[in-house]
């Protein structure tokens, strides 16, 4: 009995000690400042631009017919406002329409990109953390899910510079600094 006791207690103690190397990426930083996802929000952002620029003649020979309207409006037959009115109405419709639908293509495809991306990322720290000897690496995000983390954990600088290099293309280098081992109770 004493021996299985004695068993036990190295067996606990030998746990406790047992040390795990952890770390945490801001990931709002990481996405804000990773170069594949700034470029991915400037192409799309740049498209709904062109789009809105392209419908912008349209909008504004729109409006010309609406003020042509109104200021004319008294001096109409009521068959004749009716007409207008109509005609008017399909316009803006027929404008809504390549708006809405122009615009929905762009969102879809801007998220298929930015999904893509964060695929990407999670990979990339999947691996980051198998060749650097992590046994975890957290997310910490507004959401919460870590509210502190010593700054000596903090691994989104690494993580960020490795992405992007490997983006670029260039030879990663080996990171400078050495997270330190914490030790787990699990």
């Amino acid at each position: 009995m004493k021996t299985k006791f004695s068993l036990l207690l190295i067996a606990l103690v030998l746990a406790s000690c047992s040390k795990s190397k952890s770390g945490f990426v801001d990931t709002q930083k990481l996405f804000e400042e990773y170069t594949e996802m700034t470029e991915v929000q400037d192409k799309y952002n740049k498209l709904s631009e062109e789009i809105r620029g392209e419908l912008q003649p349209k909008i504004q020979a729109f409006q010309i017919k609406v003020d042509l309207y109104q200021k004319n409006a008294q001096s109409m037959s009521p068959s004749e406002r009716q007409a207008k009115e109509q005609e008017l109405g399909a316009l803006q419709q027929e404008i809504q329409q390549m708006q809405q639908a122009r615009g929905g293509q762009i969102q879809q495809e801007s998220q298929a990109a930015v999904d893509s991306v964060i695929t990407k990322v999670r990979d990339f720290i999947d691996t980051y953390g198998e060749e650097n000897g992590y046994d975890y690496i957290y997310g910490k995000n507004d959401s919460g899910n870590i509210l502190y983390g010593k700054a000596a954990l903090d691994i989104t600088d690494e993580v960020l510079k490795a992405l992007n290099t490997a983006y670029s293309g260039a030879p990663a280098e080996t990171p400078a600094t050495e997270v330190e081992d914490t030790t787990s109770a699990e």
